[in-house]
């Protein structure tokens, strides 16, 4: 910067033109009427600066010092004291920058925009945070934000973002940016928009892939030829450290419609190999009717060679037991929910390759499983266990929380769930079959509350169902009991005891009754033959069945009696004799 001292002068407004490479575009109304007040009291205190006009003659370009040359040509003055220096661009925009950024109520779009300028003339990353007297990484958060749209900006601006939420959409592609800006600004807890942890991890959660669990392989550079290869990318989070401390992975994509197309790219790749090499790939409807869900089991009589198999007494997968020879046979279902391409085969087939290893495979092999012992089991688990849920609501009495911590609750432990939990919590309070989103929940969430008058319980028993709602269903591969549930249950004052027998009486078949043919005019017929007779005898003869059904119906009702004539909780005493599910920790 030029050194040569420099002169004040007195120079006519109409001289003086703005400076088109000022970052600062707002001024506030308030302040600008108090400052033109000032004005017109005092004049100009402290002199503008300004420069010579390149190629023009007697006009000069205002520096710094914009809020009082608006205020001095408010009130019509006819000179101002300026101070004339003899400026380069970069000069002008080093301090333009620098003096705005003394100012607090310069906005963070604004100081951008003037890195920016400095950027787009050549200046680097490390320059600029020497200039300005900032680290690298502030001034390249503050770049980033340059990558904002219109409407985003805007919302930027009236302060529905602060700089933190602006920044980790700015780090979108552009075309997410209005989508991802609706959901950080949209009634989350409490009406309010997200904490900005909150906003961080939904943004990681929905915008943002995992490279190292990618179902294609992200060293490949002719994959998606003008994307090339993961690791060199400037949308890895590895690469731009100072843009994604929030995030502590460095093998994660930022940009979903590159990953969707590598991820396309690679599953044609993968069909083209198997399909080469003779093997069946199972895609769409097929595959969707096979897997309809992310994290369910197979249909239509399919079993996943990564699984582990139970008739092995080494617990080893199927993979490990038949082989590559034998996964070679298998067929490829081409997951409709990630993509990934799944070593699968037919059940009948597999208990022939597993019987020749000297495996006999019971369960794999069932050709009807909604008839085996195990789902026939765990059938009258969940009745046990979906009664003793449904009871233990019914119990439910007030809380000590405050309905704004069952909030918070309730929307912490949601998030938590699995999707079959989540659907089961929407089913039971009437939001629909399918799991809705965090934001949905929460608008469920204050409309309970909003309803506390009249169900002052609500928010109390929603917590109490998410807390129990995974012990509501017995788990396909696991023995445990419902500790929870039935210790929750008898701290409400029912016995698991007699619910679990009342329902096992409830799910026993019953004998068929014989129906008593009806009585009607004999047929004009011959003599019936002995044989005929005898059929016609046989039900008198069995006089035992009726017998078999009032004996258990006696039974059921008198074991639930001592439960149901008991309705009054037990006192605080009492209950804390009670048994705790984990007896080292003692009764809470």
């Amino acid at each position: 910067m030029q050194t040569e001292q420099a002169s004040i002068d007195f120079l006519p407004l109409s001289a003086i033109r703005k400076s088109p490479t000022n970052p600062r575009k707002r001024f506030p109304e308030a302040e600008h009427l108090e400052l033109v007040e000032s004005v017109r009291v005092h004049g100009i205190l402290q002199p503008v600066l300004v420069r010579p006009w390149p190629e023009e003659p007697g006009m000069f370009e205002l520096v710094a010092g914009e809020r009082r040359f608006r205020a001095a040509t408010a009130v019509e003055l006819e000179t101002v004291p300026a101070l004339v220096r003899d400026l380069s661009d970069d000069e002008v925009l080093q301090i333009q920058i620098v003096e705005n950024l003394q100012r607090r109520d310069l906005h963070p779009l604004e100081e951008a925009d003037g890195y920016k300028v400095l950027s787009d003339r050549g200046h680097t990353l490390e320059q600029i945070a020497k200039e300005v007297s900032q680290t690298r990484t502030y001034v390249a958060q503050r770049l980033k934000l340059c990558a904002l749209n219109a409407s985003t900006r805007k919302l930027f601006h009236e302060e529905k973002l602060n700089a933190s939420t602006a920044l980790m959409i700015a780090r979108l592609p552009t075309d997410l940016q209005d989508k991802a800006a609706k959901e950080l600004t949209a009634p989350w807890a409490n009406g309010e928009p997200r904490s900005i942890r909150a906003a961080s991890e939904h943004i990681q959660r929905t915008y943002m892939l995992r490279l190292d669990e990618a179902p294609f392989k992200t060293s490949d550079e002719t994959l998606v030829p003008s994307a090339g290869a993961c690791g060199p990318c400037p949308k890895r989070t590895g690469n731009q450290v100072d843009m994604f401390g929030d995030v502590k992975s460095k093998e994660i994509c930022t940009d979903p419609s590159c990953y969707a197309k590598k991820k396309e790219a690679g599953a044609a790749l993968k069909r083209a190999e198997a399909e080469a090499a003779g093997r069946k790939v199972i895609t769409g409807k097929e595959a969707k009717a096979a897997l309809p869900d992310k994290y369910s089991s197979l249909q239509g009589g399919l079993v996943k060679l990564d699984e582990t198999c139970y008739d092995d007494l080494k617990h080893r997968s199927y993979r490990q037991i038949i082989g590559a020879k034998g996964v070679k046979s298998a067929a490829l279902l081409e997951s409709p929910h990630d993509g990934k391409l799944i070593d699968v085969m037919p059940k009948a087939d597999l208990k022939k390759m597993l019987a020749d290893k000297g495996i006999q495979a019971r369960s794999t092999g069932t050709s009807n499983p909604s008839q085996s012992a195990e789902l026939a089991k765990k059938k009258a688990a969940d009745a046990y266990r979906g009664e003793l849920f449904n009871q233990v609501r019914d119990k439910h009495e007030g809380t000590g929380l405050s309905d704004f911590d069952l909030k918070i609750v309730a929307v912490t432990f949601y998030r938590r769930l699995w999707n079959e939990n989540q659907k089961r919590i929407c089913k039971l309070h009437g939001w629909g079959s399918k799991a809705i989103t965090e934001a949905e929940f929460a608008k469920k969430v204050d409309a309970i509350e909003a309803a506390s008058r009249e169900d002052p319980e609500g928010l109390g028993r929603l917590v109490m169902d998410i807390a129990l709602i995974d012990e509501s269903v017995a788990a396909t591969y696991s023995t445990g009991k419902p500790e929870l549930l039935e210790a929750t249950a008898r701290d409400r004052g029912i016995d698991p005891g007699a619910v679990r027998k009342q329902v096992e009486t409830d799910m026993r078949p019953k004998p068929k009754e014989k129906p008593v043919p009806a009585k009607k005019a004999p047929p004009a017929s011959p003599k019936p033959t002995a044989k005929a007779a005898a059929a016609k005898r046989a039900p008198a003869k069995r006089p035992a069945a009726k017998k078999v059904v009032a004996k258990p119906a006696s039974k059921a009702s008198s074991s639930a009696a001592p439960a149901q004539a008991d309705n009054a909780k037990p006192s605080l005493k009492d209950r804390k004799n009670e048994p705790w599910p984990f007896p080292n920790t003692g009764r809470p």
